[in-house]
């Protein structure tokens, strides 16, 4: 009974962290109007700040999954809210772009630290068929926080609560409630490697089991010869943390995990970087992550379409809201789909996913306006709902639960760190390229405070165009690039299967 409430309330936690750190990411682009106007700053501007989060969150990500397959996983969630907090409190105070970005660019490494351990647990604590909804409440849950963020952001921008200006206030409260979070997960939450708690997905493996790949024939001669010698050999060739020590059902042993080289672990991330399906994966990342960032000027958009800022954050999360069903609905279809169609149903519900993306973001960003329908709330309502139920499939019903699958228990936290920085580092140029496209292609004029009276105007349509570009372009590669999943996957899949289950024979040997 311990053990589930223990895993119960790490769970809440770890949803608790994703809402803020979320909330977090989400407070800047819903101020870019309020900030811009204090700051004089233009989209260009607005965008290099959100740059510069976003990059050095990327690449602080490994960090993030080294420290999580090494220490407590829980101790560095708390330590990223703490940290991400604190620079947020700093955002608060700055009084020129330059200072913003620097704050902006401490905050990454806070909020680097969170979501890949929190990921990790997650995974730890639910089976391979469930786990794609496991990912997809959990993106849900995000999705609120965006949500929730950006509705109050946008509408407390204009006021002065306190003598504060409105957008300082809205930053301001963000880094108070990340610092609670840090502290509830420091004091509640456990690590199940650490306190030997026993996760659902651990289950002993019957030795005389037949696995995957020689049940289905699916291996290659190659890669059955490097599981013999990976067990024969002493596993010399293979990753230092993850199968050999630790098995469905064990724990890890002290003297092993904690004393790990620094060659070590170099060994596990050339391994994990060498598996295909984790290449093919990242490079759909790369390109399929970077509407994500460019949507932040979905806020914008509105106001310069003439909207009001109630108008404007009402429609933002109305996406957010579907963003938050469609991700918990991605999971249960990539579940579903991976059940009928093992191994494809996963890259099926990914390919779908993006696939619908680009017919509602040629009706949002176009045809409506077209159509002389801005300033009418009710039918970009239909399509930014639409669009957010359709397009957050790719993470918790396709990406999320293959990585888990093709890389051992021990390196959850490296795979999903690793993920977010390559896919975060290129796509984190997504922000300033739409305001510097709108500027230099399509012909935005002035700071973002231009002509926002006078109801849409030319910057609104320049701004959209730009908009339009950085959705398409890289949804049409994540397409392609897809596509590479039904050839590797299956065979990494299965590779990863038989690898444990010769690993954990192996070493059961070794201890009779």
């Amino acid at each position: 009974m311990a053990s589930s409430w223990s895993q119960s309330v790490t769970v809440a936690l770890v949803y608790l962290a994703a809402i803020v750190e979320r909330a977090d990411e989400q407070i800047l682009p819903s101020l870019y109007f309020f900030i811009g106007k204090s700051l004089n700053a233009t989209p260009a501007d607005l965008g290099a700040v959100t740059l510069c989060r976003a990059l050095v969150q990327a690449i602080s990500s490994p960090l993030s999954g080294l420290l999580g397959d090494r220490y407590d996983r829980t101790l560095v969630i708390a330590g990223g809210c703490f940290l991400w907090g604190i620079m947020t409190a700093a955002l608060g105070l700055a009084t020129s772009i330059r200072e913003a970005m620097v704050y902006a660019a401490c905050n990454g490494v806070g909020l680097a630290l969170v979501i890949p351990c929190s990921q990790s647990l997650i995974a730890d604590f639910y089976t391979p068929e469930v786990r794609g909804r496991a990912f997809g409440l959990m993106q849900l849950i995000g999705a609120l926080g965006v949500m929730l963020g950006g509705l109050f952001a946008t509408n407390v921008g204009h006021y002065s609560p306190m003598g504060m200006e409105g957008w300082r206030f809205a930053v301001e409260l963000v880094a108070v409630l990340s610092m609670i979070t840090g502290f509830l997960v420091l004091k509640y939450a456990v690590d199940p490697r650490r306190q030997h708690l026993a996760p659902k997905m651990y289950k002993p493996i019957p030795q005389d089991e037949p696995s995957d790949v020689e049940a289905k024939g699916e291996a290659t001669k190659g890669e059955q010869h490097r599981v013999t010698h990976a067990v024969t050999r002493g596993r010399s060739n293979m990753p230092t943390s993850p199968i050999g020590r630790t098995q469905m059902g064990g724990t890890v042993p002290k003297a092993t995990s904690q004393k790990q080289t620094l060659g070590g672990v170099w060994r596990d991330v050339r391994w994990m970087l060498s598996i295909r399906t984790f290449q093919a994966i990242i490079a759909q990342g790369v390109v399929g992550s970077m509407p994500w960032n460019a949507m932040v000027f979905f806020t914008l958009w509105f106001q310069l379409m003439g909207f009001s800022d109630l108008g404007a954050s009402t429609l933002v999360a109305i996406f957010h809201m579907g963003c938050a069903m469609g991700a918990f609905a991605g999971g249960l279809i990539g579940d579903s789909m991976s059940l009928r169609f093992p191994n494809a149903g996963r890259i099926m519900t990914a390919q779908i996913s993006v696939f619908s993306g680009l017919p509602l973001s040629i009706l949002l960003l176009k045809v409506l306006p077209a159509m002389g329908l801005a300033g009418r709330a009710a039918p970009f309502a239909v399509v930014m709902f639409s669009l957010g139920f359709v397009i957050p499939w790719c993470s918790p019903g396709c990406n999320s639960p293959i990585f888990a699958e093709i890389v051992p228990e021990e390196m959850y936290s490296r795979v999903y760190a690793f993920d977010r920085s390559f896919e975060g580092a290129v796509a984190a140029c997504a922000a300033p390229v739409v305001g510097i496209v709108a500027q230099s292609t399509f012909g935005f004029k002035g700071s973002v405070d231009t002509g926002r009276d006078s109801g849409p105007s030319e910057n609104a349509g320049a701004l959209g165009s730009s908009l339009l570009l950085c959705l398409m372009a890289p949804w049409s590669m994540c397409l392609v690039l897809y596509t590479v999943l039904y050839w590797t996957y299956p065979r990494d899949r299965n590779f990863a299967k038989e690898m444990k289950r010769k690993l954990s024979v192996a070493n059961l040997s070794e201890k009779g």
